[in-house]
């Protein structure tokens, strides 16, 4: 199995980008951190480490790492987009609380061969796909429901 690292290196080659310390180190924190995150947190927390990529690079690497498929993009309802890492990782869909806005991780093998056969029937071959479903906890007293909307 090849690295991140080699993958996005043959990446850039391919598509005639340079790969530059600043990539590599966009990467290297991508991959070093747990869960979702958006452009800025990786941004700061690189901040924090001291590092002086700039805020365009984090931006602009994510983008080449979504399109390599070493990350991938959701929005999860937010007006900003989301990140996670998924090479390496096992494929998984998310659930959306409506009422706190927290993201719950699932994977389930019926909805994965329904994708799969819809698409061959249709004449397509997956790539890659995400899927959300954004729903309300039906559990009474729910930790994620403000007080007012539990009954």
């Amino acid at each position: 199995m090849l690295t991140v690292e080699e993958i996005f290196a043959e990446f850039l080659k391919k598509k005639g980008y340079r790969s530059t310390p600043e990539r590599a180190l966009v990467l290297k924190e991508i991959y070093s951190s747990p869960g979702h995150f958006d452009a800025d947190e990786i941004f700061i927390r690189m901040k924090q480490k001291g590092s002086n990529v700039s805020r365009a690079t984090v931006y602009n690497t994510l983008e080449l790492l979504v399109e390599c498929n070493l990350v991938s993009q959701n929005s999860f309802g937010h007006k900003h987009l989301h990140y996670e890492r998924i090479y390496g990782y096992e494929h998984h869909d998310h659930i959306i609380c409506e009422d706190c806005g927290k993201v719950f991780e699932f994977t389930c093998d019926t909805i994965e061969n329904e994708q799969e056969s819809i698409c061959q029937k249709m004449g397509f071959e997956i790539e890659r796909h995400t899927l959300q479903i954004f729903a309300r906890c039906v559990k009474p007293n729910c930790e994620n429901k403000a007080a007012s909307q539990r009954d």
